[in-house]
């Protein structure tokens, strides 16, 4: 799909991206937090926009050449329009240009269209944590070597 834009998250789209996540009945990272990540130089937050519209977004931290990925969420209207396939990839484009060299991630053992997600970009379970989300369900902790340019 060719309208969809990737743009580095400001503070005008916090509230747009609360929003996203309310609509999934998630909690990620709160206001106050998600001010304080876009502007640190240890994380990488992006927005997906169709139509100006937010309908995405992700976001890294990392440390040295060590990334992980703290989410990647879709609108539920906007599913199956490769949204997060072209987060993924400007996200593991920055990685490249900033030295980069593996992404960790954990994503829900029922999470299944994730899990494809990431497995397409070559991502590898390496690990299970228990009772990680809402200390009722699993885990798969997943990892991604980058490739050097």
């Amino acid at each position: 799909m060719n309208n969809i834009k990737i743009y580095k998250m400001t503070k005008d789209d916090i509230q747009d991206v609360l929003n996203l996540e309310k609509s999934h009945n998630i909690k990620i990272l709160s206001k106050n937090l998600l001010e304080n990540e876009i502007e640190s130089k240890n994380a990488y937050y992006i927005v997906a926009k169709v139509n100006d519209n937010i309908v995405g977004y992700a976001g890294i931290s990392y440390v040295l050449d060590n990334a992980d990925l703290i989410s990647i969420v879709v609108d539920k209207d906007k599913t199956n329009m490769s949204i997060a396939t072209h987060m993924l990839n400007n996200i593991i484009s920055f990685c490249k240009n900033n030295n980069i060299i593996e992404i960790m991630l954990e994503v829900r053992c029922s999470n299944i269209p994730a899990q494809k997600l990431y497995k397409k970009f070559g991502f590898k379970q390496i690990s299970i944590r228990k009772k990680y989300y809402d200390n009722l369900e699993d885990a798969y902790i997943m990892k991604l070597n980058i490739k050097r340019a």
